[in-house]
């Protein structure tokens, strides 16, 4: 199904980039709009299907418009200053595409703008420190929702996490890993990928290898999860603490974040540091966690962070061994209700 009769909108005042976007565009035969200045762009920036934003532009952009949004592109036809990446997490874009180089990967994403919106829900889980619990939250939501009887999907994007499939017991199921994912460059079947991941007790996982260094490049993981994200149901993102650049596509790609937070001070702070890079589009859901030895209630972290909690992991002697063994199981009763908040203040936000 179509987008609706908006068009990809191209800001740029560089005549040969724009003669560069615009001969992808007729290959692709994509109708473009084009503003030569930011001022310009506004009217027809919300309702593009797709922008593809000149990165001698990003710092006007960023100052002029809410440039945080899905779809948006980088162009240029040189990018020599290594910086770029940072602009790139800053304005939340998907990707930045260097021509004549790009082009057919701007080629197969002009195609991807006529498309509907994809019908996934994208939710990445972060802790605030290390050690907060993100992991086990993330498998235990997919989980939830698996149980539920929606389709979902754990996607590890913490390469120093160990593994969500060692986690969940499945390190020696067959499939695919990110390792055979990494050389990626073009549009990838859903149904094709799905059944080619490993799974754990029926929940597909996608995770790091353990025996190999290959890794993914930050534009192959926005191919998989743009792919991921085509299908029904829920994509859950372990993203650690978002600090990899992996974990920014996706935190560019989805509309909620599940923040985890120990109820200590660093922890409160590391939380209101990592709000601060949170992209407008995303809406953070915060989760305390105990044990508080300082005494930090969930009230306080309310209060610090300017946002309310939306469920509180109770402390459990337990939970070591619990999350040892491969994590909280779906049936668990704490784990049911922070996950069945989660999912609650999830449709809240999409309502």
């Amino acid at each position: 199904m179509p987008h609706s009769t908006a068009r990809p909108l191209l800001v740029t005042a560089d005549g040969g980039l724009q003669d560069a976007v615009l001969a992808v565009a007729s290959e692709a035969q994509v109708e473009v709009a084009v503003a030569a200045e930011v001022g310009a762009a506004v009217a027809l920036w919300a309702a593009a299907p797709l922008v593809l934003l000149d990165v001698a532009l990003v710092e006007p952009a960023l100052r002029a418009l809410p440039v945080q949004r899905p779809g948006l592109v980088v162009v240029s036809r040189t990018i020599e200053d290594p910086s770029v990446w940072r602009q790139l997490v800053a304005v939340g874009a998907e990707h930045v595409v260097e021509l004549p180089q790009g082009a057919p990967w701007l080629f197969e994403r002009f195609g991807r703008s006529l498309e509907a919106d994809p019908t996934a829900d994208l939710v990445v889980v972060a802790g605030a420190v290390g050690g907060a619990g993100a992991s086990t939250l993330a498998a235990a939501l997919a989980r939830h929702a698996l149980e539920a009887c929606s389709p979902a999907v754990l996607v590890d994007l913490d390469p120093l996490g160990g593994g969500l499939d060692l986690m969940l017991g499945a390190e020696t199921a067959q499939g695919a890993r990110w390792d055979e994912l990494a050389g990626i460059t073009g549009r990838v079947d859903d149904r094709v990928l799905v059944d080619a991941l490993p799974s754990a007790d029926g929940l597909p996982i996608l995770s790091w290898p353990t025996d190999s260094d290959i890794e993914p490049a930050p534009a192959a993981v926005g191919q998989v999860l743009d792919a991921l994200c085509r299908r029904r149901g829920l994509v859950v993102v372990d993203g650690g603490r978002v600090a990899d650049q992996r974990a920014a596509v996706a935190l560019a790609k989805c509309r909620l974040l599940v923040l985890v937070v120990p109820l200590r001070v660093r922890a409160v702070a590391a939380a209101r540091h990592m709000l601060r890079r949170v992209p407008t589009h995303v809406s953070p859901l915060v989760v305390a966690r105990e044990p508080a030895p300082g005494g930090l209630s969930p009230d306080d972290l309310a209060a610090a962070l300017g946002l309310p909690v939306t469920a509180t992991l109770f402390d459990d002697r337990r939970r070591g061994s619990t999350e040892e063994l491969g994590g909280p199981a779906p049936s668990s009763s704490a784990w049911r209700r922070v996950c069945a908040a989660l999912i609650d203040a999830r449709a809240e936000a999409a309502a």
